[in-house]
C-alpha cells in the first residue's frame, strides 16, 4: 500500500467515525463541529484524489492585486494576460506542452475551439480575442481557457490558474459573472490555491470572507504584492497583524512581480530572489511532485485534527464537561484498530484521542 493508499484509507475511516459520532451525540454544538468537520476532510480527500491526476493551483484575489504580474515572473514570460477591463469571466489555465496553443472549453458545448500559436504574442491576440465586450451570454458560456507553452515550472504535470478577480469591473450584462465562474471552478477544479493580497490595502474582511467560504480549506500559501519598497520589519508587522485572522496560519510571502519578470528577462538572479520570486518558486516545485503534494496533505490533516482539540478543551472548559466522550466510543476503537502502522497514523491517533 502506497502513501496515497493508506492517505485514502485513514480518510474515508475518519470520515466514518466523524459520521457515527455525529449521529451519537445529542449536544448541538458538537454535532455542528463535526459537521463543518466533515466537510473539510472531504476538501481534504479531494485534494489526495487529486494529488496523482491533473493537480490545478488556482491564484485567487481581488482585481489588480498583481496575480497576472506574478505569474508572468514565475514563468519567465510575459503570456498571463493583464485584465483591468472587462474581459471574460473564465479561469485560464497554464499547463506545459512542446508548443504555444489555447483552447476554449465551453460549459453547455462539446465544441472545444483550438488555436496554434507561433509564440507569445499570438497567444496574447487569442486570448485578448476570447476578453473583448461581447456581451453577458458569452463571458456566461466560457468554462476555462487552457494555455499550453513550454513552461519548465509545469514540466511536471502541475496546472497554474490565473483566475478572475473577484470584485472586477465587468461587462454590461454580466454583472456577478466573474465571481460566480470563479466558485463553480473552485469547488470543481481546484486542487489548491495561492491568494493574492495587495500590502497597501492589507486583508480585508470581504477578502476574508470569500477565503473562508470559498477556498480556505485549500490555501497554506498567502501572497502579498505592492511591497517593492518594504524592509524586513515591514513584513514583519504585516504577517501579525493579519497572522490573527487564520485558525491555520498559511505561509506570508512577499513578492514583487514587475521587479522579478524584469529580473528574469535581464538574467538577474539576486533581484529575482529579492523580489520573492524562488522562494514562491520553490514551494510551487515542491508541489509539481506525487510527494510533495501529498507532505502538504498530511500536514493540513494534522493541522485540522489540532484545531478540533483545540476547539474541543475549550469547549469542555467552558461547559465544565469532564467525563464526556466526544467520539463515539465503539466507533473509535474500530477507526484506530484499522489504521496502517505508520508514524504519521500514530502521530494523528494521539492528537485525536485527547477527545475520546
Amino acid at each position: 500500500m502506497d502513501t496515497q493508499d493508506r492517505l485514502m484509507l485513514i480518510l474515508d475511516e475518519l470520515l466514518v467515525l466523524i459520521n457515527e459520532s455525529e449521529m451519537y451525540q445529542t449536544d448541538a454544538a458538537i454535532r455542528e463541529i463535526l459537521g463543518e468537520t466533515r466537510k473539510i476532510i472531504n476538501d481534504i480527500r479531494r485534494r489526495a484524489l487529486a494529488s496523482t491526476k491533473k493537480y490545478i493551483v488556482a491564484v485567487v484575489g481581488l482585481t489588480n492585486v498583481g496575480k497576472s504580474t506574478l505569474l508572468n515572473a514565475l514563468f519567465g514570460l510575459d503570456i498571463a494576460p493583464r485584465r483591468n477591463g472587462p474581459c471574460t469571466a473564465a479561469p485560464i489555465e497554464f499547463a506545459f506542452g512542446d508548443s504555444y496553443e489555447v483552447t476554449v472549453y465551453h460549459f453547455k458545448s462539446i465544441t472545444r475551439p483550438s488555436w496554434r500559436c507561433a509564440g507569445v504574442d499570438e497567444v496574447h491576440e487569442r486570448l485578448t480575442a476570447l476578453a473583448d465586450d461581447s456581451g453577458a451570454e458569452r463571458s456566461r458560456s466560457i468554462q476555462r481557457v487552457v494555455v499550453t507553452a513550454p513552461l519548465p515550472i509545469l514540466q511536471n504535470g502541475l496546472v497554474i490558474a490565473d483566475t478572475p478577480g473577484f470584485g472586477a469591473a465587468q461587462i454590461e450584462g454580466a454583472e456577478g459573472s466573474h465571481e460566480e465562474s470563479l466558485k463553480k471552478y473552485l469547488v470543481d477544479q481546484v486542487s489548491q490555491v495561492f491568494w493574492v493580497v495587495l500590502g497597501e490595502q492589507g486583508i480585508g474582511k470581504r477578502e476574508k470572507d470569500f477565503h473562508d467560504n470559498m477556498f480556505g480549506q485549500i490555501c497554506d500559501d498567502v501572497i502579498v504584492t505592492g511591497c517593492d519598497d518594504w524592509e524586513q520589519r515591514d513584513k514583519d508587522k504585516f504577517r501579525q497583524r493579519f497572522a490573527r485572522l487564520f485558525n491555520r496560519l498559511p505561509q506570508f510571502h512577499f513578492a514583487s512581480g514587475k521587479i522579478g519578470l524584469n529580473a528574469r528577462k535581464t538574467g538577474n538572479t539576486e533581484h529575482l530572489e529579492q523580489a520573492g520570486i524562488v522562494a514562491i518558486e520553490n514551494r510551487i516545485r515542491n508541489l509539481a511532485n506525487r510527494d510533495g503534494r501529498l507532505r502538504t496533505i498530511l500536514s493540513s490533516l494534522l493541522a485540522l485534527s489540532n484545531d478540533l482539540i483545540c476547539w474541543w478543551d475549550e469547549y469542555r472548559n467552558v461547559n465544565d464537561i469532564r467525563c464526556f466522550s466526544f467520539w463515539r466510543p465503539d466507533s473509535w476503537d474500530r477507526w484506530k484498530n484499522n489504521l496502517p502502522n505508520t508514524t504519521f497514523t500514530k502521530k494523528l491517533a494521539n492528537i485525536l484521542e485527547a477527545a475520546k
